[in-house]
């Protein structure tokens, strides 16, 4: 997929998509909670993911906990059996960032958003070190497109059509969809956190479609709402609240902290967003789990 990334201000990103057929699909990866330097990290799923992201050409983004990072000197959750052994080091962080880095370079040019999770800003907060922007940096230093966001932001994804000769089409034909993002902060054992999704409608308004991770559930749920068109007249709109999943497994081997204190099992794996822009106005959207 061809694309540019903008940067607009510390809470937007757009995403830009020249299109020219109305039928055809354009595939997103959103993922969170990879912790990708956890030995219990299911790296082989989430490579399958990446691979497949990549075969139907679509772009990774990705909301928070990218890395796990408990195994710094000073940690009290630190544990010897939590700690993969290409981080042995004195220089721990360092490891960490480079190994992500490299871990991530065969999908870096289709991966155009990472941001904050709360493994992220405690080692800003307790090590003032920022691991994410470590990350990213060497990303973009070998070509990366992607952006670092922090904590909450926005996502535009313009599809437009270049302007024509004749008058008719002198004007860009825009089609755009917001996307609203919180790493997380409501969780809920029986509900799933689902019912996050009415709060963070009713904080972000523009958002057609809300992502949150942190509490490692995966769901899609549409919260329809009324719309009011130029001229009065009443529409309902669906409106997408996903949570994207964790790739940790922490569940297996009848033990640990995990199994102790939460119980309930995960759900591993990220989401698939599908998004084709519409004749008359608006984009279409479809979601489904990445299997």
């Amino acid at each position: 997929m061809k694309c540019d990334v903008i940067r607009h201000s510390p809470e937007l990103t757009e995403i830009r998509i020249p299109y020219t057929s109305t039928t055809a699909q354009y595939n997103f990866f959103l993922a969170s909670d990879i912790h990708l330097d956890n030995p219990k990290c299911d790296r082989k799923l989430f490579k399958k993911h990446l691979d497949e992201m990549k075969q139907r050409n679509g772009k990774a983004l990705f909301f928070g906990d990218i890395m796990c990072l408990m195994q710094g000197k000073k940690d009290r959750r630190g544990s010897k059996g939590d700690i993969r052994p290409e981080h042995l080091g004195g220089n721990y962080f360092d490891l960490v960032f480079n190994e992500t880095a490299n871990w991530l370079k065969p999908w870096q040019d289709d991966i155009v958003m990472m941001s904050d999770g709360n493994h992220e800003t405690a080692i800003i907060n307790h090590n003032e070190v920022d691991p994410l922007g470590n990350v990213v940096r060497i990303m973009r230093d070998s070509g990366s497109p992607v952006e670092h966001m922090r904590y909450q932001g926005f996502v535009w994804f313009t599809f437009y059509q270049k302007a024509g000769a004749n008058a008719q089409q002198r004007q860009e034909k825009i089609r755009r969809l917001t996307l609203g993002f919180h790493h997380g902060t409501w969780g809920g054992v029986i509900t799933k956190g689902t019912l996050g999704g009415g709060r963070y409608a009713s904080i972000m308004p523009d958002a057609d479609v809300i992502i949150n991770g942190h509490n490692h559930e995966r769901t899609i749920v549409a919260h329809p709402c009324y719309r009011l068109n130029n001229s009065g007249e009443q529409r309902i709109e669906q409106r997408w609240h996903i949570q994207t999943g964790t790739y940790k497994q922490e569940f297996s081997g009848g033990g640990g902290f995990a199994i102790e204190r939460i119980v309930m099992p995960k759900s591993l794996g990220g989401c698939f967003l599908k998004l084709r822009p519409r004749a008359s106005s608006g984009v279409e959207i479809t979601c489904e789990p990445a299997t």
